[in-house]
């Protein structure tokens, strides 16, 4: 099956490589979903054998790969369920949701140091199916289709591997009732942050889901202006309300575990290792703590805190839409003042 011209641009760099043939193969054990042409109903997937995800993200791990080890094969997408049943499996321990740039990176890097963890940083399937299904509404079996790209993303390719978690993209937050209808029983983790620190960073370097146009965000569209979408910090701001706004809404009607960036990274070993049954042995609890201390998105790089923000307090209060997403923070840090983690898991 070859690569067709439907593969969007930054799907088709994934599938650089050797094209494998399906039939040749006992399994796809190993073998990881990256892309969707949803025209043609084709399932890529990238091998990676018994490489863990360490990386920051997805991609990361992809690119890890030198390019003369690169193995790529195309599968009918209807056939993904007779593939998922010779694949041994981790069923998804939490799904994590973010509004970008408030610690969701260090909690999965800090997860994914723990040997028994499969974590899955924004893998690129998941926003190829949400394209598909957005621009498909009609698209038959959607919630099944979802249910088994996350089965075949949570492969267990050691007897060590016994947790399953699952990071989103921070423009996927429209999505989480459709996540949550999906996977009922699943904890959804919901992480934010102080809304001038969120936009600073941005600032510094911009996030595609920030610039207008850059990125099909589908269902998360930005509360802006055309006067706004001209200037790149009242995007960003804008977008950070329609994120806000999702996430605050999700958590009064989803039973979300909030978390607030000031949290991390003490409530991993505080709160959350209980709460999913992570058993650590002293060993990887310290390596769970110095992973901590490293930089989210660049891990062999110490961490000292993140710069002073490009522009000043007054300059932010004075932007309607950042008093907007300060008002939706404030909403959020009442709601997790009054939900105990353990009681929004136990129900």
């Amino acid at each position: 099956m070859e690569i067709k011209p439907g593969f969007a641009a930054e799907e088709r760099a994934l599938l650089r490589g050797q094209q494998i043939d399906a039939r040749d193969l006992p399994s796809m054990l190993g073998w990881f979903p990256v892309a969707i042409e949803a025209g043609a109903g084709i399932l890529c997937w990238r091998h990676l054998g018994e490489a863990r995800f360490l990386e920051s993200f997805f991609l990361d791990t992809l690119n890890q790969q030198s390019r003369e080890h690169r193995q790529v094969c195309l599968t009918p997408l209807a056939s993904l369920p007779a593939q998922l049943a010779s694949l041994p499996q981790v069923p998804p321990m939490a799904f994590i949701f973010h509004v970008s740039r408030c610690g969701s990176t260090l909690l999965t890097q800090m997860l994914a140091s723990l040997p028994q963890c499969v974590v899955m940083s924004e893998p690129p399937v998941i926003d190829a199916f949400f394209r598909y299904y957005h621009a498909h509404p009609e698209l038959q079996n959607a919630t099944i289709i979802f249910q088994n790209l996350i089965a075949a993303l949570g492969q267990r390719r050691s007897p060590d591997e016994s947790h399953f978690f699952v990071k989103f993209d921070s423009w996927h937050l429209p999505w989480l009732p459709f996540v949550r209808a999906a996977f009922p029983a699943i904890p959804i983790i919901f992480l934010y942050r102080e809304p001038q620190a969120v936009l600073a960073s941005h600032q510094r370097q911009r996030g595609p889901q920030m610039i207008p146009g850059l990125l099909n965000t589908t269902r998360l569209q930005a509360a802006a202006s055309h006067e706004q979408a001209a200037n790149f910090d009242a995007y960003a701001a804008s977008m950070l309300v329609s994120m806000l706004q999702a996430g605050f809404e999700n958590a009064v009607s989803q039973d979300l575990i909030l978390l607030n960036y000031s949290q991390l990274p003490e409530v991993l070993w505080a709160e959350l290792l209980m709460l999913f049954r992570l058993d650590c042995c002293e060993q990887d609890l310290m390596k769970l703590k110095a992973r901590s201390a490293l930089h989210s998105k660049h891990r062999h790089t110490g961490f000292t805190g993140d710069p002073a923000p490009a522009v000043s307090a007054q300059e932010w209060e004075a932007s309607t839409c950042l008093r907007h997403c300060n008002q939706i923070y404030l909403q959020l840090e009442e709601l997790r003042s009054k939900v105990k983690i353990c009681k929004v898991v136990s129900g």
